[in-house]
């Protein structure tokens, strides 16, 4: 009852989240305006940038559309001016690009007149290339971006206006580029091509490319644009209704987990009238963590969907208003540290904390006028600055809020692999202390690389604007002051707008992060689970391996933690994860269409003629005989080998000899401690096959364990080139130099990487005695293909949509080569107590696979083989754009 009370009172907190929004929004809505953002309109704040003396300047532009293998269409600008050297500003261009004699004359090529500009969507890969002549300058800027929202992008002197069936691309260089003679300018529309072009084109260029000989300001150059459809919905991510169609994705994702946690807690309980008090405590987890987990993501999607509903962002114009919806962050976010709490059943102590910093949290989120928070006006440059106390409620907030989200995230882990039996101290209680400091330190942690990516974010996105520009204001003749905000009241706004959309961004990246919590939540059931013995008719020893293996619902589970902790999330199209809910069901199919083909050549599901698997004739007790029988068998077969060398008729009495002790090997008798009568094994096995159908360990889950401890080691590699390829790689990295959470990214990419690779560990040896083979790495192969069918179809959806491929020939690559060496291990580890009498374990590798040095070069091409292909099909990929972007103007 108690697991029902909480679950109840999770809805009920939930349903109070949602109505407290919607109470709340009509009253910021009545905020007082705000006036717009002040334009450097007057004489006295633009920089003279002479453009007198750009007569006789010549220029070539060209902008190319790439929506080729990629989920958003690429834009990519080049410009390039010649300036005469008597132009004014012409010896700056050789400055250093710090000072600001050069950050006034690239202005005046790239901005014009304005002195102070932002654009977040510009991306440059480099510096612009200054190469100095004789009589004039040349100034080359190659400058990017990705038409990634529904709204204006500039990109270098062009402009692209993205509309929801068409694009528009208009050549807009500024105003002091009026005198600029363009030789060239080109647009490359892409494939399809352009639908409408004016004025009318000079020639082509190439396949779709359209060529301008002669520019005037007063007919610029407009291209329309209909592009594929998959380019046209991912530039709408963020609008309605895809953006709403995409957190219903991730919402019906988590629904699907839960919904198949509780199955199986409500399929074990009626399997098992009678549970012992650790089962009953790992039940009850399951079943409430798929509740606290179907909350959590309404907590976090539902906002989301609301917030896009009710076209909170679709206006980036507004966004001083926009502020507005941050302070609901803070709340939220405590509140599901607060339901993280309850399902971690916290103590008198735990609960104390939890209490203090829901309340720092939740006082400037609900009674922001308390502190005197007035969230437009905060992130816009104020004439007399704020407060310093509006300012550090804003932090502690911030702070509050996700210390408790990330302590609860501690809080629940901790009951996991306590109730779990998983800790080595069953008995310790959750240590406070730590887990806050933990908590807190990672939490500040995580402020410092979100400072610097912002700092690095602002000085991207204000260049070339001047470092030197005061506030200052202006008198008009009619008696007016207008105020001019400079540089560096601009720069305080942008920290202090990401100060408080901090929340908001940390809530959503932590909240990808708790699949975690139910991969523990699936290791402490299992592992309780695993310690049930059912049948009592013999003693343990004797008991048939087969009838000590995963029951229905450990299986169940153990085929769910595939889609949910190691294949994640596939099926997201278009920048939209409104299909992927059905990729929870495909890669349940394609285990278990693997797993049920397989099982048919089980070692240990092979039948002795007419009589039962061999599975129920071993037991644990034989595997000392059988580990002699195994050593003896391997022996005498290297006597044959020896003997092919050197035949002769002492030699044939030899072999026949051990040929009928080999057919003797092939029977063995039952262990200490039983009497059962001697069995043969079925025709094609030895006992060697059926010692590695075993398995190192007795217990299916020592055999997991083992496994898991395996795939992690020998995994590490793999996982790092995993997230180098997913954070450092091209254009990726400046996602991560950028963004926010992009170096903590890079860690968790690879400790993520590392976590999924030992849970596919742990699956293969929970499974290893139902998979196919008689070796390790044919036991690896069903789980390798279960992972790739999902992946290859989803990379065929790829190329149909002409989207990039990211990792996924690599990751698939990946788990075959790192499920090999695991079984590989698994294999030696059977044979340890062998392992004195070699000088490596490679030899004691190829004594029992009985390998040759022709198997072994065969080996060693496929791989090579294997190699090549995935490396040249994943160097070949297209880059991703990178997800930092300013929060000044959106």
């Amino acid at each position: 009852m108690r697991g029902y009370r909480e679950t109840g009172l999770l809805f009920v907190l939930l349903c109070g989240v949602f109505v407290g929004q919607v109470l709340l929004w009509p009253a910021a809505a009545r905020a007082e305006g705000l006036p717009t953002a002040a334009r450097a309109d007057n004489p006295f704040n633009k920089p003279d940038c002479a453009e007198s003396g750009l007569k006789g300047a010549t220029g070539r532009a060209q902008v190319a559309f790439d929506h080729e293998d990629r989920t958003y269409t690429k834009v990519t600008s080049d410009l390039t001016v010649t300036v005469p050297m008597s132009w004014t500003h012409a010896d700056k261009l050789l400055f250093g690009p710090l000072t600001e004699g050069y950050r006034l004359a690239m202005q005046c090529l790239v901005r014009g007149d304005w002195q102070f500009d932002t654009r977040w969507e510009e991306w440059r890969s480099h510096e612009p290339v200054v190469k100095p002549g004789v009589k004039s300058v040349t100034v080359r800027i190659r400058t990017h971006t990705w038409v990634d929202q529904r709204l204006k992008l500039r990109v270098g002197p062009w402009t692209v206006d993205v509309r929801s069936t068409w694009w528009e691309v208009r050549f807009t260089p500024p105003e002091t580029l009026g005198a600029v003679c363009w030789q060239n300018v080109v647009v490359d529309p892409g494939g399809p091509g352009a639908s409408k072009a004016t004025p009318r084109v000079t020639r082509g260029d190439g396949a779709h490319g359209l060529v301008w000989t002669s520019v005037v300001p007063q007919r610029p150059v407009t291209v329309r644009i209909e592009p594929p459809w998959p380019r046209r919905w991912s530039a709408q991510d963020d609008n309605a209704p895809f953006r709403i169609v995409d957190a219903a994705g991730y919402l019906l994702w988590d629904l699907l987990v839960a919904g198949a946690l509780w199955r199986a807690a409500v399929l074990y309980r009626s399997r098992h009238q009678t549970l012992d008090p650790v089962e009953q405590r790992v039940t009850a987890n399951l079943r409430n963590w798929g509740a606290a987990l179907f909350c959590l993501s309404l907590l976090t999607n539902a906002d989301d969907m609301v917030l896009v509903a009710a076209g909170a962002f679709e206006d980036p114009d507004k966004w001083a208003q926009q502020a507005r919806f941050a302070v609901h962050a803070w709340w939220l976010t405590a509140l599901a540290g607060v339901i993280l709490l309850l399902f971690a059943g916290a103590r008198r102590h735990l609960r104390v904390v939890g209490i203090v910093l829901a309340m720092v949290a939740a006082v400037p989120g609900i009674l922001p006028s308390a502190v005197g928070l007035h969230a437009p006006t905060f992130v816009r440059p104020e004439e007399h600055g704020h407060a310093w106390y509006t300012v550090a409620a804003v932090a502690a907030a911030t702070l509050a809020s996700f210390t408790l989200f990330v302590l609860g995230t501690w809080a629940a882990a901790w009951r996991l692999l306590h109730d779990g039996r998983l800790l080595r101290d069953p008995g310790a209680g959750f240590p406070l202390s730590r887990a806050l400091a933990f908590s807190v330190g990672g939490v500040l942690f995580l402020g410092v690389c979100q400072a610097v990516a912002k700092e690095r974010d602002w000085l991207r996105g204000s260049w070339p604007s001047a470092f030197v520009h005061p506030t200052h204001t202006f008198r008009w003749p009619d008696g007016s002051i207008s105020r001019y905000e400079g540089y560096g009241d601009w720069h305080w706004a942008e920290l202090r707008s990401g100060l408080l959309w901090s929340a908001d961004q940390a809530q959503d990246w932590w909240m990808g992060k708790l699949w975690i919590l139910t991969a523990l939540a699936l290791l402490a059931f299992l592992h309780a689970a695993s310690r049930r013995r059912m049948d009592f008719s013999v003693p343990a020893g004797r008991l048939p391996v087969l009838r000590t293996e995963p029951g229905p619902v450990e299986r169940w589970l153990l085929m769910v933690s595939f889609p949910s902790v190691v294949v994640l999330f596939l099926g997201i199209y278009a920048a939209n994860s409104g299909p992927a809910l059905l990729w929870f069901f495909v890669d349940l199919a394609a285990l278990a269409v693997c797993l049920h083909v397989g099982a048919r050549g089980a070692v240990l599901n092979r039948q002795t003629g007419s009589g039962p698997r061999l599975g129920n004739l071993v037991a644990p007790a034989d595997r000392a005989v059988l580990l002699t029988a195994a050593r003896g068998h391997r022996e005498r077969l290297a006597k044959l080998r020896r003997l092919d060398h050197g035949q002769s008729d002492e030699g044939l009495v030899n072999r026949e000899r051990i040929e009928g002790e080999l057919r003797d090997l092939r029977q063995w008798g039952s262990g200490p401690g039983g009497a059962s009568p001697e069995h043969v094994l079925p025709p094609g096995l030895t006992v060697v096959d059926v010692v590695l159908a075993l398995g190192p360990r007795d217990p299916w889950w020592d055999n997991a364990r083992r496994a898991a401890r395996y795939a992690a080691l020998v995994s590490v590699p793999f996982a790092g080139f995993l997230a180098w390829a997913q954070t450092l790689r091209g254009d990726a990295l400046n996602g991560t130099l950028y963004d926010p959470f992009g170096f903590p990214e890079v860690v968790w990419s690879f400790t993520s990487w590392v976590f999924a690779f030992a849970a596919v560990g742990f699956l293969l040896g929970a499974l290893w005695r139902q998979l196919p083979g008689r070796r390790g790495p044919a036991k690896a192969l069903p789980l390798a293909v279960a992972y790739a069918a999902p992946v290859g179809l989803f990379a065929v959806g790829n190329h149909l949509l002409g989207e990039e491929q990211d990792v996924l020939a690599l990751a698939a690559a990946a788990v075959l080569l790192v499920l090999t060496l695991t079984a590989l291990a698994m294999d030696l580890d059977t044979f340890r107590a062998e392992r004195a009498f070699w000088p490596s374990r490679t030899h004691l590798l190829l004594s029992v696979y009985q390998m040759r040095f022709f198997s072994l070069q065969i080996a060693w091409l496929l791989v090579q083989v294997v190699a090549v292909i995935t490396l040249w099909q994943f160097f070949t990929g297209a880059d991703a754009p990178p997800s930092g972007n300013g929060s000044v103007t959106k």
